[in-house]
């Protein structure tokens, strides 16, 4: 199973949000430092911290594990290493902790939802993670 998910295209109302954002941090920094340097600095920080919600990523789930790719930059799992999984509104965490931790954000793997049969990713994940119960998690 795979698809791509490009969130902008699903929230066009986020990306004007973005938009004026950027815009208006790009005046703020030019009227207080009068650099143009800067300015594009700060345009483009701006903007690798939100390139997953502009770029498109590819994410695919096999028998083996599960991917994803945006532009270069790849992460494979294999299921080996996903102990539970969250699903909120937007997409499913796939976390190598038993039990939700702090750090599962930045550990885990997030799949977006947005262009894909939410249904059907919840069940293969379901298929091959199998939350531990409260009696197995002790032992």
């Amino acid at each position: 199973m795979s698809w791509v998910s490009l969130p902008a295209q699903h929230a066009p109302w986020k990306g004007l949000v973005l938009a004026l954002v950027v815009a208006a941090t790009a005046a703020a920094v030019f009227l207080g430092t009068q650099s143009p340097g800067w300015t594009l600095l700060s345009v483009i920080l701006l903007l690798v911290g939100v390139h997953d919600f502009l770029l498109p990523t590819t994410y695919q789930l096999s028998e083996e594990g599960v991917s994803s790719r945006i532009l270069w930059h790849r992460q494979h799992k294999p299921w080996s290493s996903c102990r539970s999984y969250w699903v909120d509104a937007h997409g499913v965490l796939l976390s190598p902790f038993p039990e939700r931790s702090r750090l599962e954000s930045h550990r885990g793997l997030y799949l977006r939802f947005a262009g894909a049969d939410r249904q059907a990713v919840v069940r293969f994940v379901r298929r091959k993670i199998i939350r531990p119960t409260p009696a197995n998690s002790r032992a």
